[in-house]
This record gives C-alpha cells, structure tokens and sequence, in this order.
C-alpha cells in the first residue's frame, strides 16, 4: 500500500511540475508499479477504461476531419463580421462559440483547433490575443462540462457511473449555463478596455469574404451530415441500448466511408500522448484500488462528513476543485471515481446518486484556476507560448481562480437546491 502511495505521489508530482510529459511519467509510474510486483498484471489490466480511450480518439478524429473543411475558420471571421469587429463582442462570442463546440466535440481537440485561428483574427484586428486565449479556454471546460463527451473527466465518470448522455446533460447543462453567464461578467470586468479596435483593423475584417475561408464545400457537407448523426445517436443513446463509445466509432468509421479521407492521415493527428496518459494512470489507479488505498480514503471521506451525504458532496465539489486546480483534473477523477463507487456500493439508490453530479462539478470548474488544473489550459499555454504570447503561471491564476470559485460557488447552490 505504502509502495503505491509513493509511486502514485512521484507521478502526480511530476505531472504538477510539468517538467516530462505526462505520458511518459504516466507509463513509468505503472511500469514501476509491475515490475516491483506491489500488483499483478492481472489485477490491475482491468482497470483499464477502454470505452474513454476509444471514445476520445473517435471524437478528435471527427474533430479532425471538420477543421479541414474550413468551417472553424469561417466561423471565426463570420462571428468577428457579426459584431463589426467590436473587440469585447468578439470576445464574448467566440468564447460563446468555444463553449457550445466542446460540449459537443471533446475540448481538448476544440482548443488545439481554436488556438491558431484566435490568434490570426488577433493579429488582423491588431489585438492582444491573451484575454482572447483565456476567455476560451475557461469556456471550453465551462461547456465542455455539459456533457458526456465534451470533457475527459466527464467520460470517466460516466464510464464508471453508467450514466446516459441525456441523463448527464439533465443534471450538469444548468450549471454550466450559470457558470458561463458569470464568465461573461468577469470578461467584462477584466477585459473591457484591454480589446479595443481602430477603425482600420474593423474595416479590414468586414472586407473579408468568410465564404473563401470553405476549403471544401462537398467535405463539409458530408462531415456536417455524419456529426449531426453522431450527436442525434447520443440522445438517443438509451434506445440504441449502446455506449456513447461505441456510437462515436460508429460516426468515426462512417466518416471514413462517406469521405473516404485517409483514414492513417487523420489517425495521425490524433492526440495520443493523453490517450496514453489515460492508459498508463488508469493502472496505477488500479494499484491504489488493489492494495486498499482507496478503501481507506473512502473511510476516511466518510468520517469527515459526518456520515451525511449531503455534507459529502459538498466536500466533493470543493475538495475536487482544489485538488483538480493542483494537479490535472484527469488523474483527480480518475482516482476519485473509485472513492464514489465503493461509497455508493454501500448506499444503493434508484436514482444516480448526486455525489456523482459533484464529483462532475468539482473535477470540471476547479480545473480552470490553474494552467495545469486541465488538459485543455496546458494545450494552450503551450501554443501560445510557442507562439510568442507566454502566459505565466500567476498570470493565468489571476483570471482562474475567480471563474473557479464562482463555478464552485454556483455548483454548491444547484446541489443543495435540486438534490437536498
């Protein structure tokens, strides 16, 4: 127990520290795990969630494939055209914009889309693209909470929780719409007079012709037909009596078809490196759930809650939150979810129990303090600075930590009101 402890410290250490990719320190730290013998293969193999991994490559290669279309980009200028190129209107939009798309495509693919086209319509309009930046990546985990599909922590949840697509958007849509409001609030506070535009830069975007910016009208129209089957097949997932998972291989594999795009081309560009992450955590998760780790942690949980489960989902939200602003809000939950499970072994309900919706909560909007706090804030920390826009570690906590405990504060009201 004490040896898995160690190893799972030293991975989350190094995960905070960002000074190895998380992969990488991923597979060493489950690597080690195995071959000290502290678990078996067998023991720990199985925890390997497949239906997140499969869901998420599904999803970015759908992602993939319409960004090649032109549509992202058309989007951009289109939105920067409806608002006649007024800085903090744009902003709010596109952040607007960033939150429905990672609802319904996972973030981490939204923003790493996102992230070039922002910074081109910046550079247009002749504007700082650090508030921009920042107001998307908030909206991205904002709206990327909503659903099953739009966030990674949700997928495990859901995973482990079986719970339904349109089950989760019932209980998590309100507040994220809430938290998306407040964000809207703090952009006016803090950005208002920071995204201002000449009359030059406005004129010279309404002469642009978005209709230009559509590489290809026949690969967009199929991609756009095959995405709204996708999304239709989530709703209607109860029916189908299949996994989001397997619905989103199903729209992955028809877009293959239809387009008959390479499928190795758009493999490619999937974002492995956190897939494996997600492979190489899940096994040492599976260590600490082995050696009794997360026996003790529930115990322990239960203690400080007094027995009440009300009392426990608070601490749910907010210890989430603040763990998720420390380290990753991926490994967070991963672990976490193994916590919620035994507690709500021992209390079986009808109804999913609400521990799961703050778990959801907590995981999701204190990931946005912090630049590590989620995947979707390191991608485009890194894209910016490889750009030339650094944005510090204190920089980006400024703005973070505020729409966090507004989110948290939101989330504590909306449990407290619809489940107690």
């Amino acid at each position: 127990m004490t040896a898995a402890v160690v190893i799972f410290g030293i991975v989350y250490l190094f995960i905070a520290l960002s000074k190895i990719p998380n992969a990488v320190i991923a597979i060493i730290g489950a690597v080690t795990l195995l071959l000290l013998q502290i678990v078996t293969e067998e023991e720990v193999f199985h925890h390997i969630d497949l239906e997140v991994i499969f869901l998420l490559a599904a999803m970015m290669s759908l992602a993939n494939v319409a960004g090649r279309t032109g549509a992202f980009d058309w989007a951009a200028i289109k939105s920067a055209q409806l608002v006649r190129g007024d800085g903090f209107l744009l902003l709010v939009l596109l952040a607007i914009l960033t939150a429905v798309a990672s609802a319904f495509l996972d973030n981490v693919t939204v923003v790493v889309l996102a992230v070039p086209i922002t910074l081109s319509l910046c550079n247009t309009l002749k504007l700082d693209p650090i508030p921009f930046l920042l107001s998307q990546v908030f909206a991205s985990n904002i709206g990327g909470a909503a659903t099953i599909v739009g966030d990674p922590p949700n997928i495990i949840i859901a995973s482990a929780a079986d719970i339904g697509f349109v089950e989760f958007m019932a209980h998590i849509t309100i507040p994220a719409l809430l938290s998306m409001l407040a964000l809207i609030g703090l952009l006016f506070i803090w950005f208002r007079n920071k995204v201002s535009t000449d009359v030059d830069s406005r004129q010279s975007v309404m002469e642009q012709r978005p209709d230009e910016l559509i590489t290809d009208r026949g690969l967009l129209i199929k991609t756009g037909a095959v995405l709204g089957l996708t999304v239709l097949g989530f709703f209607f997932q109860d029916v189908l009596k299949v996994s989001p998972a397997i619905i989103a291989m199903s729209g992955a594999g028809l877009l293959f078809v239809v387009t008959q795009v390479d499928p190795h081309d758009v493999l490619s560009h999937v974002e492995w490196d956190p897939l494996t992450f997600f492979v190489g955590l899940f096994i040492l998760v599976g260590g600490l759930v082995e050696t009794g780790v997360i026996d003790r942690a529930q115990e322990w949980m239960v203690d400080i809650s007094g027995g009440d489960e009300r009392n426990l989902a608070f601490i749910m939200v907010w210890f989430g939150g603040t763990a998720s602003a420390i380290v990753d809000n991926i490994p967070f939950t991963a672990t976490m979810v193994e916590i919620v499970a035994k507690i709500v072994e021992e209390n079986p309900a009808e109804q999913t129990s609400p521990l799961w919706w703050a778990l959801v909560m907590g995981a999701d909007f204190g990931g946005n303090a912090t630049m590590v706090g989620a995947s979707a804030n390191v991608l485009v920390v890194s894209m910016a600075r490889a750009r030339g826009y650094p944005i510090s570690f204190i920089g980006f906590m400024k703005y973070g930590i505020p729409i966090s405990v507004v989110s948290m504060l939101i989330s504590t009201g909306y449990i407290w009101i619809r489940y107690y």
